[in-house]
């Protein structure tokens, strides 16, 4: 036995604003979807898209932050609790407030070091501080775990955030801190100075995934993990997984042009051109292998068809490699999660079954909820 290759892919059905003719031309993936064994939970489809959830199951994990941390500072001690932090903007949209996060918002490394200066001046005596090791990504040092219940960002994400707020034993002592950092934010000359420019204010903080960092049992059938995701990455490494990704170098010659965000693909609809444009990335498909593809979900959660269908294409190269791979007996199968309950394995005994027309993916993709509004 060789082993299998799993992807982690949110976000692969959508749902997007996409009228059927709009989706990207993807063989490699109707393959993989149509012939495929369907191995969905009984709830499949009915929850939300959440790979933060389910990379910790995978992994064994408790808690998101430390591992997302450790893989964002590598120069951290991995000593103590840690709690996301992340920065975003609320907007009030009538009576409620609406959340977009800091993909949105092209926070600078200095505006964020000079925001967590004045909220570490604040929150001293409370016992807290605040870490900026990447701009987007903050976290929060705690003496002690927090008596709290959370959701993760990406649940939060374009949405309106009653009902998403953490409850539990010390939601209130939580709630009125993030009360008098979010007056904090507001009065800061770095949010006067953003919105004087039209940018939208870093104007309050999303709590999550509070936790400390343990070392993890590998998980049965994995070698590495493929990704660019930090909490993927910081799991794999607290596991003594080897960790890629599409900055791995690669030999050989120049990369050929990788898809772009308009959905064409400069290599050409073939499988075999898809294949070599997702070898250039740094991508094998190899056995025991957790691919991670996370940027799909962004895509959804945007409601930005033009960037799905770019993370789209970026898969569907990556879904050839790896049935060319499964056809030569280098795999003994692929496993397609969409981290919603619905997956599918592929065998080569079911790759044959070329009687089997694939649907194509235009044809199974959900129908989005009406959504609203970005940043301003």
């Amino acid at each position: 036995m060789t082993g299998e290759l799993t992807v982690l892919a949110p976000g692969l059905l959508g749902p997007v604003p996409l009228l059927p003719e709009q989706a990207p031309r993807t063989p490699a993936l109707d393959r993989l979807l149509g012939r495929g064994q369907p191995r969905h939970r009984p709830d499949a489809g009915a929850a939300d898209t959440r790979l933060t959830g389910r990379l910790l199951e995978r992994f064994g994990a408790a808690a998101s932050a430390p591992y997302a941390r450790a893989a964002d500072d590598p120069r951290w001690d991995r000593k103590g609790t840690v709690l996301h932090a992340d920065p975003v903007h609320l907007r009030p949209d009538r009576d409620r407030l609406r959340l977009f996060d800091a993909r949105h918002l092209g926070i600078g490394q200095d505006e964020a070091e000079t925001l967590a200066q004045a909220v570490n001046a604040h929150l001293a005596d409370d016992g807290l501080r605040l870490v900026t090791p990447v701009a987007s990504r903050w976290y929060l040092e705690l003496a002690e775990r927090p008596r709290l219940e959370t959701r993760p960002l990406e649940a939060a994400i374009g949405r309106h955030i009653d009902g998403l707020l953490p409850t539990g034993a010390d939601a209130s002592r939580w709630a009125a801190l993030m009360t008098e950092v979010q007056m904090l934010l507001f009065q800061s000359p770095v949010n006067r100075a953003r919105e004087a420019c039209g940018r939208p204010a870093v104007n309050a903080l999303w709590l999550s995934g509070a936790g400390e960092w343990r070392a993890l049992a590998p998980p049965p059938g994995l070698a590495k993990v493929w990704a660019d995701q930090p909490l993927a990455r910081g799991l794999a490494m607290a596991s003594g997984l080897d960790v890629m990704g599409p900055d791995a170098p690669v030999p050989g010659p120049e990369p050929e042009p990788r898809p772009d965000r308009t959905g064409r693909a400069a290599t050409g609809d073939d499988e075999t051109g898809r294949a070599r444009a997702a070898g250039h990335d740094g991508f094998r498909a190899e056995p025991g292998l957790l691919l991670v593809e996370a940027g799909m979900a962004d895509g959804m959660l945007d409601a930005d068809e033009a960037s799905w269908r770019g993370a789209v294409l970026g898969v569907e190269a990556r879904a050839a490699q790896a049935l060319q791979a499964l056809r030569a007996g280098e795999l003994d199968g692929v496993t397609l999660d969409l981290c919603d309950g619905r997956q599918w394995q592929l065998t080569l005994g079911r790759l044959r079954r070329f009687w089997r027309r694939p649907q194509p993916l235009a044809e199974r993709l959900d129908q989005p909820p009406a959504r609203s509004g970005t940043a301003r």
